[in-house]
């Protein structure tokens, strides 16, 4: 017998490819990227879902207040015949299954698979492999207003490999009977096979109040972990580390947070209690750190999802509220936040909770950082479901929410309506009549392309995603088998949305076959590379709300044909790498093939070093003052009593060695360092200054105020609890007697008691010795009226308020955050630039000592923005100083632009004696109030008089709420932009660039410019954040400092924590400058309530 030996290579070369990548007939994507859905018929696929929902004398949102949830859906392969199948849950209708027969069509096949075969509420769905025999198996979880267990004991029918299924939870140890809400499956100890978390919630507090239950019954209202042994499922719930609480938990994600290997969980839980971040202690026990690496959270969290929204090989996620974007709709439904029971929350250990989506980026460290509002993605209404995937195979994933709730329930007039029924004698009638009047309004769901760099903009409408519904359950896969990915979600009172992806672009499949124990390989992830691109995912189906989707991993490739690696990792720490993959196939991964990798870990060289601070001496812990900015102000945006604490180093003591000076709060001492020739520090036996500190210490200069040659210190006194003439407000000077020993002296400075936060220091007069600006920070009681700052003329060491006339234009200035003297003109003597908040960036030229503001002749005029601070320095080496500016950034609710602008109107609107204070939007087509009609009316009560219910109130203009006669003497300022800048100086011409959106995250608050790479270009340090903001806006705390590496020509690139070693996640005030005696010098960074972040840099 003679065997053609090349034909056989041949054959098996072919027959391996086949078996590594399935071919899908799709063109290679060239051209523009199309994105899109077609929504299609219930006649045209078969699909005719629908969740109704009826309402009765007996059963009403009075007798179970969560009848609105909805149910959810999952979507997979349950025969392995190539095609997603899906199973819809089923609250008083039973749950549906339907078969995939190919090109969108499906064949109702409930009845004879016996996948529904119990009645019940189900809630939520999951398909998993859960006795892993390679086929997907159906996971309910039950929930309803029954207290018989049996009613709630949740379901799992198990796959019989031939379309019909046996119900098996007894079997299995599943039989859950909490008030469960949905389950993931998930190997929580790397031993192979899956475990299971049960999401589940207290009775609802309708049924609560109608029945008595008894406490034996509460140890069902708790979530449970199940650890498979060997098949069964047993309860581990009380032994690794799960909290016992009980909370309403509405959704749950496994996914790898940090890295490590191992798989760690988040819950999202609706209400007071806090959501649960479990990481993995890498044993299958956790530790729940979501006070640790998450600013805030979501208040009332539903939907949740993890995945790579960046593309930066890091895990993210996505958490779902209720606050609709609608500004009417806004004003209706939504409550107003207590202050006071806002800050009880927090005291309790609660958490800081926001009505409000988040977005929270990995930052690399452990930690996240919620960009929702800079994404613009944080009020998407009544939202449910949230998923993070491509959906236009561009290679970066998008997001969609389901959103929706059949009645308003919390319609504030609604609720008013049922504030003055009579509880003890009204009938069941009369509430079923009530609950039928309760408001009900159908919405679209959202849609939100990735643009890249944290933002998204909204395409439901260009998508065809923007039907009216009431959505719950939202699940995805690939249902025509395309490379696209389709959309299906669970409706209320109407047919299921079975969404068919039109998108263009090319993609990459991966068909993981997994270990014998894990064969659909829950828990692999992996990491492709293309065109100099890097995409990550994870291999889970519990996703969204309470609903699965397909297993298996998809990337979208835009037009790229080629995929240059892609690497396949196996929870076990095994990898399988594959090279040069074409475009627009399906990639069998098998674990079988898979090898141990040693994956060597190297620590990256970064630029800057942490150091502890206290381990150098630098103990200074700063301890804000309690003040209550909101008791007279109730509609301030954030506090002006948190502006510190300030630093500054200079050599005080002619040692050659720098020292530092740190500020204090009100009622704290500010502290004076020395450095020691160790390189470390001691507290200076001179500290005049704790004499003052009931004073508040803002910005402070070191400089010779009195010409001996030595370091004095001026201190501005500030703070929004003093107001104007208290004398704790008069600024300080402390002379150096020329060996580091200060005395203060009360007659060098005139007594002026206004509240002052930036100093420094110039030779106005051109005399020889340094005369000061001072810039006003605010008036007390009046924001955000502008405060008049003033110039101090130095003569021998006395300090004069200089005429008017020297500086006109600093009377009724602003409110003052900072300035520089610097020549911006190039004229040999120093102008002054001040920023504020509310404020134009103001230049004012020194012309022979008289300052003339010539904010227009440099085409400033309309760039009044919320600034914290400017930086002056020669950026791009050209011989002239340019200049950072921090503003509030992007990361707000507050938007602007140039076509709309933000306002605020500020006066005694109501005759009572205090100010008030209006921030204003547009919407439709003119301005509104931003805050609800409720903390309104308690700074303004006529307001509750005029507008008798929330209904007129957010269908009124801004100039109809409030009085005509009143607006002529208002203060009225408008902002068009908060982006923090560069202004480039270009022989005197300004040209005004935006930072890299990574440092638009929060406000800058201070900033250096230095070489710090070596390369011969500036560079930028910046930190920021701002936590003390009013209780409805989520507060500034997504900055975690930045590096910001400059090529010469103005541009600048984000480097992360991880590559810089730079990372101050705190509410960052200054930075100062150290430099010390190997050439080598300090960042010390100041934070507000904290102690000092501390850095080394290397000499170059």
């Amino acid at each position: 017998m003679n065997i053609n030996f090349s034909f056989l290579a041949l054959f098996l070369s072919v027959f391996f490819f086949m078996n590594s990548c399935q071919d899908v007939k799709r063109p290679l994507s060239q051209g523009p990227l199309i994105g899109g859905f077609e929504l299609l018929a219930p006649e045209q696929t078969g699909i005719d879902f629908n969740n109704t929902m009826t309402e009765s004398k007996a059963f009403n949102h009075y007798f179970y207040s969560q009848m609105y949830v909805g149910s959810g859906v999952a979507i997979g392969d349950i025969n392995n015949d190539g095609l997603a199948d899906v199973y819809f849950g089923g609250n008083q209708v039973s749950d549906r299954l339907y078969l995939n027969k190919g090109s969108f069509k499906f064949d109702d096949i409930t009845k004879k698979s016996k996948a529904a075969v119990n009645s019940g509420w189900t809630w939520g769905v999951t398909m998993a492999d859960i006795n892993a025999d390679g086929y997907l198996d159906i996971y309910v979880s039950r929930n309803g207003n029954s207290l018989n267990l049996e009613d709630r004991r949740n379901q799992l029918y198990i796959n019989n490999q031939d379309l019909t299924f046996t119900e098996s939870a007894l079997k299995y140890g599943l039989a859950d009977v909490g008030f469960s809400t949905q389950a993931v499956f998930f190997d929580m100890d790397n031993d192979g096979d899956l475990d299971m978390y049960q999401v589940n919630q207290p009775a609802d507090k309708k049924v609560l109040l109608i029945n008595r239950v008894e406490e034996k019954d509460y140890k069902f209202f708790r979530d449970r972990i199940y650890r498979n042994d060997n098949g069964i499922f047993r309860d581990v719930s009380d032994s690794v580390g799960i909290s016992r609480d009980i909370a309403y938990g509405l959704s749950v994600n496994a996914t790898d947070f940090n890295n490590d290997g191992w798989m760690d969980l988040y819950v999202a839980n609706d209400y007071s209690e806090p959501d649960f971040m479990y990481y993995n202690n890498g044993d299958g026990t956790f530790k729940n750190v979501i006070n640790e690496q998450l600013q805030h959270i979501t208040q009332l969290s539903m939907g949740s999802d993890t995945g790579d929204v960046n593309n930066d090989g890091l895990i993210d996620l996505i958490t779902t509220d209720m606050t609709p974007e609608d500004h009417y709709r806004s004003k209706t439904n939504m409550g107003s936040m207590s202050t006071q029971a806002f800050n009880n929350m927090v005291e309790a250990g609660a958490h800081h909770q926001y009505m409000a989506n988040a977005l929270q980026v990995n930052t690399g460290k452990g930690s996240f950082s919620d960009v929702a509002n800079m994404a613009g993605i944080s009020n998407t209404d009544w939202s449910w479901a949230s998923l993070l995937v491509d959906l236009d195979n561009d290679g970066l994933k998008d997001i969609i929410v389901s959103n929706g709730i059949k009645k308003d329930v919390d319609n504030n007039d609604y609720l008013g309506i049922l504030q003055n029924l009579d509880v003890k004698n009204i009938t069941a009638e009369e509430l079923f009549r009530i609950s039928k009047e309760a408001p009900s309004q159908a919405i679209s769901n959202y849609a939100f392309r990735n643009k890249g760099g944290l933002e998204f903009e909204k395409v439901a409408k260009d998508w065809g995603f923007n039907t009216p519904s009431f959505s719950s359950g939202m699940a995805y896969g690939d249902l025509d088998n395309d490379g696209d990915i389709d959309v299906i979600t669970n409706n209320m009172d109407a047919p299921a949305f079975i969404y068919e992806n039109k998108a263009t672009g090319n993609f990459l499949k991966i068909k993981l076959e997994g270990s014998e124990k894990n064969m659909f390989g829950y828990g692999a992830k992996a990491v492709i590379h293309h065109n100099g691109k890097l995409q990550v995912a994870e291999n889970s189906a519990t996703r969204g709300f309470i609903s699965s989707v397909e297993t298996g991993l998809f990337f979208g490739l835009g037009n790229d044909a080629v995929v240059d690696k892609v690497e396949v990792f196996w929870q076990d720490g095994k990898t399988n790498v594959f090279t040069d993959i074409d475009a627009n196939t399906t990639l069998v991964a098998r674990y079988k093939n898979s090898s141990s990798v040693v994956q060597k870990i190297e620590q990256p060289k970064t630029l800057v070093t942490e150091l502890t601070a206290s381990s150098i001496g630098l103990d200074f812990v700063h301890k804000e003052n309690e003040y209550n900015d909101f008791k007279d102000e109730i509609l301030l945006p954030h506090k002006l009593s948190i502006n510190g604490p300030f630093s500054v180093s200079e050599d005080i003591n002619n040692d050659g060695l720098d020292d530092l000076f740190v500020g204090g709060a009100a009622n704290q001492s500010g502290v004076l360092y020395l450095q020691t020739s160790e390189g470390g520090f001691i507290k200076s036996e001179s500290q005049p200054w704790g004499l003052d500190k009931s004073s508040e210490d803002l910005g402070s200069l070191f400089f010779d105020a009195d010409g001996d040659k030595d370091m004095d210190l001026y201190v501005t006194s500030g703070g929004n609890e003093f107001r104007s003439g208290n004398p704790l407000l008069k600024d300080r000077l402390y002379l150096n007697n020329g060996f580091g020993v200060f005395e203060k002296s009360n007659k060098a400075i005139p007594s002026i008691y206004e509240s002052t936060q930036r100093v420094t220091s110039s030779d106005i007069d051109n005399d020889g010795d340094l005369d000061l600006f001072i810039g006003n920070r605010l008036i007390s009681g009046q924001y955000p009226f502008p405060a008049s700052s003033y110039l101090l003329i130095n003569q021998n060491g006395i300090f004069k308020m200089a005429s008017e006339s020297i500086a006109p234009d600093l009377v009724n200035i602003g409110m003052v955050t900072d300035a520089v003297f610097t020549d911006i003109d190039q004229d040999n003597d120093e102008d002054l630039i001040v920023v504020g908040e509310w404020m134009n960036i103001t230049v004012l030229l020194n012309d022979s000592g008289k300052f003339t503001n010539n904010t227009i002749d440099y085409g400033l005029e309309k760039t009044r923005g919320m600034w914290w601070a400017i930086t002056a320095s020669d950026i791009d080496n050209d011989g002239d100083d340019d200049y950072v500016i921090g503003n509030l950034g992007k990361n707000n609710k507050f938007k602007a632009s140039v076509e709309h602008p933000f306002k605020v109107y500020a006066n005694d609107f109501d005759n009572n004696g205090t100010n008030d204070v209006v921030l204003a939007k547009f919407y439709k087509d003119d301005y509104v109030p931003l805050r609800g009609r409720e903390c309104t009316s308690q700074q303004m009560p006529y307001v509750a008089e005029k507008f008798k219910d929330y209904h007129s109130f957010a269908s009124s203009k801004l100039l109809d709420i409030l009085p005509e006669d009143k607006l002529g003497d208002a203060v009225v300022y408008e902002i068009t932009n908060f982006e923090s800048i560069i202004l480039i100086n270009d022989n005197g011409k300004l040209t005004v660039k935006p930072l890299p959106l990574d440092v638009q995250i929060s406000p800058i608050k201070s900033s250096i410019v230095n070489d710090f790479n070596g390369d011969g270009f500036k560079d930028m340090l910046i930190v920021g954040n701002h936590y003390g903001v009013e209780v409805e806006t989520t507060r500034y705390d997504a900055g975690y400092g930045a590096l910001l590496l400059g090529d010469g020509e103005n541009n600048f690139k984000f480097l992360s924590p991880k590559e810089s070693g730079f990372y101050t996640p705190h509410d960052s005030r200054s930075i100062s400058v150290i430099n010390q005696k190997n050439g080598n010098y300090l960042v010390v960074v100041t934070n507000n309530n904290a102690t000092c972040d501390v850095f080394k840099v290397r000499s170059n």
